[in-house]
Order: C-alpha cells, then sequence, then structure tokens
C-alpha cells in the first residue's frame, strides 16, 4: 500500500500529467493556426486567432437610456458603455506578435506544469524535499512570475496598439481605469512569490537539517 502522502502526491501527478497534454494539444492549435497565417494573413483560420480587450465607447456612439432601469428609492445606477474589441490578423507582422506574446505565456505555464509534476514524482517515491525538489519549486515560483510578467507585457502591447491605430468614433481609444484595475495580475504575482519564499523556507529546513546532521 502507498502512504496516503505517497498516493495524494500519486494523484497530483496524474492531474499534472492530464493538464500537460491539455496545453500540450492548445500550444500544437495555436502554432499550427501562426504558421498558416504566416503564409497568408488571411486565411479563415483568422476567425480563431483574436486578441480581444475592452475599451470605452463614448456616450454618443452607444446611448445609455432606458437600458437599465432601477426602482425609485432602493438605488440609483449609471451605465459605462464598455465595449469589447476584438482584432484578428491582417498582417504577419500582427500574427508574429501577438503569436510570439502568446507562445511566451504558454511557455511559462507549461514550466510550471512540468515543475510541480518532477516534484510530485520525488514525493510519491518517498523523497519529498531532496534539494532538487526545492530547485524545482523555486523554479516553479518564478515561471508563474513569468506568467504575470507575459500578461503585463501583453496588456501594455495591446494598450499601445489601440492608442496608435484604433478611434471610436473619431475619438482615441481610452482604456476604462477599473479594467486596467481589474486585469492586472495581483493573484499571479502573490501566487509566485509565495511559492518562491515557499522554496526558500523549505531550502532554509534542509539546511538546518544538514547542520545537525554535521554536529550529530
Amino acid at each position: 500500500m502507498r502512504p496516503d502522502g505517497a498516493r495524494s502526491a500519486f494523484t497530483a501527478r496524474v492531474v499534472l500529467d492530464v493538464l500537460l497534454v491539455i496545453a500540450g494539444l492548445l500550444i500544437a492549435a495555436n502554432v499550427l493556426a501562426i504558421a498558416v497565417l504566416l503564409v497568408d494573413p488571411l486565411h479563415p483560420v483568422r476567425e480563431h486567432f483574436r486578441v480581444t480587450t475592452i475599451a470605452s465607447v463614448p456616450m454618443e456612439v452607444w446611448p445609455s437610456e432606458g437600458v437599465v432601469r432601477v426602482e425609485s428609492g432602493f438605488a440609483t445606477a449609471r451605465v459605462d458603455p464598455w465595449a469589447y474589441i476584438i482584432y484578428q490578423p491582417t498582417s504577419r507582422s500582427f500574427v508574429a506578435a501577438a503569436g510570439a506574446l502568446s507562445l511566451s505565456e504558454w511557455a511559462c505555464i507549461v514550466l510550471v506544469l512540468l515543475q510541480l509534476r518532477r516534484a510530485f514524482t520525488n514525493i510519491a517515491a518517498g523523497t519529498p524535499f531532496p534539494r532538487d525538489n526545492i530547485r524545482r519549486i523555486r523554479v516553479a515560483g518564478w515561471a508563474i512570475l513569468g506568467v504575470a510578467a507575459a500578461e503585463l507585457i501583453i496588456d501594455a502591447v495591446m494598450f499601445a496598439f489601440m492608442r496608435a491605430t484604433t478611434t471610436i468614433a473619431g475619438v482615441p481609444v481610452v482604456v476604462p481605469l477599473d479594467i486596467m484595475l481589474v486585469d492586472f495580475p495581483l493573484g499571479t504575482i502573490l501566487a509566485g512569490l509565495a511559492v518562491v519564499i515557499l522554496a526558500e523556507v523549505f531550502r532554509a529546513g534542509a539546511d538546518l537539517q544538514d547542520d545537525q546532521s554535521l554536529t550529530v
């Protein structure tokens, strides 16, 4: 029989295997779409290769009168006219830039999954905290921070692209501050920092254990 900890680690490794297979299929589909669109940016597959963002739409373009009604005396309501803007490629440069940013984020995600899978493999084998596991957990933490960095870069590039190329009713695009705050990957950054700190705690514990072994 497997100890409970080893059994849980084995289950986690199986889940990570499934996630790696799903990620691999999605990446393969992404790479295929990028390859096709680099040859022909107007190929029908462009319908599935899109970048979506949100911008403010001027009130005169999207009147809000009568859209929302609130029973008098209970509350008041205000409508913020936001709209999704979906960009689809018409040039190889757009495909190349969007594809590179997307694949860089996927690379970080796959790195996280691989490092965690190898760590759980060690745990399932009965060696929960070897130096190798500590290193893998640290790398996974930095890779999670890499995902957050990729998200920030993608947002910054898209905001710059919208400001440079897109207008709504002849007015430059404005990105709502609320959306920028909501879209900020704070949770991902905190998760990455927590994993890196956890790895350092494990390292300190391993150092202490080594010191005790030497003293004995």
